[in-house]
């Protein structure tokens, strides 16, 4: 401290190569000795190269010192002498300053691009995961579309081009319009009730579908809501002492959508309840509600009365 403050010439020079040798000491840790040791794991000769380091730098940098001293190449003023020892001694401590700069931020660094590559991971994971859920839905929609086809066949064919043309047109939005993320709720509501009115066709039990919804701008994960109504129409009673019945009914409030669709049980009791629960298409529809929708809906699936209960409230976004 005494001769960096008594003179501004003394000052400008001891900052000038204690910066700089700080800056080789950080940079030494950071570009060279830090990645050898993420490579090897090796702790005793990271730290055996730390010192090495800093005996490297401390000599060099007392032996520059002691030169320009020796030969006055730039004019120092101070009132006490130091040896050769005490210049190491100097040199080492200071460039000590940048060993843990260098660690700590390589460290940091180091932990930052970790948690980036987990997140790239997950989000590659979570594509993968939805791709092969949406995929799962395809092939029963498929089948129940072409047994409906097939049905209709045997009474109707005028019918049945007209219906083999909505096939089309629904096999259309799965492949082509569903590859996205999401798609407009206004086409995801058409798609649903082109299906329903499809399978009203194979079905003898009532079917009503009620769509109260101005979709506007709004956005929906693609065949989210179809394993429902699949369900409901699978799953529906067949009973010739009562009334066989399907009640879909959608609407929107503010950015809210509401869906709740209720069918009369095939099978009466709990078991009916727990069988048409754990079937393939609830199961992958939960599975991309939690990945899609986090905290932004509410699933209730339940049994009263012989009738199967499905509702769901999801808070949508814009396009």
């Amino acid at each position: 401290m005494y001769f960096y403050i008594s003179d501004k010439g003394n000052r400008l020079y001891f900052s000038l190569l204690d910066v700089s040798m700080i800056a080789c000491c950080f940079y030494g840790v950071y570009a060279y000795l830090m990645p050898r040791y993420f490579k090897h794991k090796n702790v005793a000769r990271l730290v055996l190269l730390f010192f090495l380091w800093l005996v490297l730098l401390a000599g060099g940098y007392a032996f520059l010192m002691k030169l320009f001293l020796n030969h006055m190449l730039v004019p120092i003023h101070f009132t006490f002498s130091w040896n050769y020892t005490d210049l190491q001694y100097n040199r080492f401590w200071i460039a000590l300053i940048g060993l843990p700069g260098g660690v700590f931020l390589k460290l940091a660094l180091d932990r930052a691009n970790t948690r980036r590559k987990l997140t790239e991971m997950e989000k590659d994971n979570a594509l993968a995961e939805l791709t092969y859920l949406k995929a799962q839905l395809n092939p029963h929609f498929l089948f129940n579309s072409l047994n409906s086809l097939y049905t209709q066949l045997d009474f109707d064919v005028p019918q049945a081009k007209t219906t083999l043309v909505t096939i089309a047109d629904l096999l259309r939005y799965q492949l082509y319009e569903c590859n996205a993320d999401f798609v407009p709720l206004s086409k995801e509501l058409t798609h649903l009730e082109n299906y329903c009115n499809l399978q009203r066709i194979r079905t003898e039990a009532t079917t009503f579908l009620h769509i109260a919804a101005e979709s506007g701008e709004l956005q929906i994960a693609p065949l989210l809501l179809m394993p429902f109504v699949e369900n409901a129409f699978k799953h529906v009673s067949d009973d010739d002492n009562r009334e066989n019945s399907i009640h879909i009914d959608i609407q929107l409030t503010g950015n809210q959508l509401h869906f709740c669709c209720i069918n009369t049980a095939a099978t009466p009791g709990p078991s009916s309840a727990l069988r048409n629960n754990q079937g393939i298409g609830l199961q992958n529809v939960k599975q991309r509600l939690e990945l899609l929708y986090p905290d932004k809906y509410e699933l209730a699936v339940k049994e009263y009365d012989n009738n199967f209960l499905i509702r769901l409230t999801i808070t949508l976004s814009p396009c």
